[in-house]
């Protein structure tokens, strides 16, 4: 459960995806629990059987950086293109966290609790934010999208400075 927390991109991943999913709509925010750790676990299997890791960083990180950009932005999209959107995004991220498992003799413990700490986090998330809510929460949303899109651009900067 721990690798949620260890990996930063990921972390910013599942934060990002559900402030989104909170300023799309209610009926959004509800599904997202139970999508992101299907997504993660399907993901994540396909990359354990990959026979090499997989090196999409500046990609995983770019993609980051715009979906922080879309929640920075307040753009509330409808849930016909934010769910295969979120699910995507994850899956992506997990096969890429599968590939780098591949071989490990905790793989699977390790993708197992990674997708219950996404269940576990994005409920808690998406039951906070859920409305009744201040009227401060929209700009906290939108500032929390920014920080995202900063982050990812740091980490992308250092990826580009300094190759794997």
């Amino acid at each position: 459960m721990a690798r949620l927390f260890l990996e930063p991109t990921e972390l910013l991943l599942v934060i990002g995806l559900v402030l989104l999913g909170v300023q799309a709509n209610r009926a959004v925010s509800n599904r997202l629990p139970l999508l992101l750790p299907l997504a993660w676990l399907l993901g994540g299997l396909i990359g354990l059987r990959l026979p090499s890791p997989l090196l999409l960083a500046v990609v995983c990180t770019g993609l980051l950086a715009a979906l922080g950009l879309l929640v920075a932005l307040g753009l509330r999209l409808r849930q016909a293109l934010l769910l295969p959107l979120a699910a995507g995004l994850a899956g992506l991220f997990a096969l890429v966290a599968g590939s780098a498992l591949a071989g490990h003799s905790g793989a699977m413990a390790a993708l197992l609790g990674e997708a219950i700490a996404i269940a576990f986090l994005t409920t808690l998330l998406s039951q906070l934010l859920a409305p009744p809510h201040p009227c401060w929460r929209d700009i906290a949303i939108r500032v929390g999208g920014s920080w995202i899109t900063a982050a990812s651009l740091l980490m992308l900067g250092w990826l580009v400075r300094h190759p794997q």
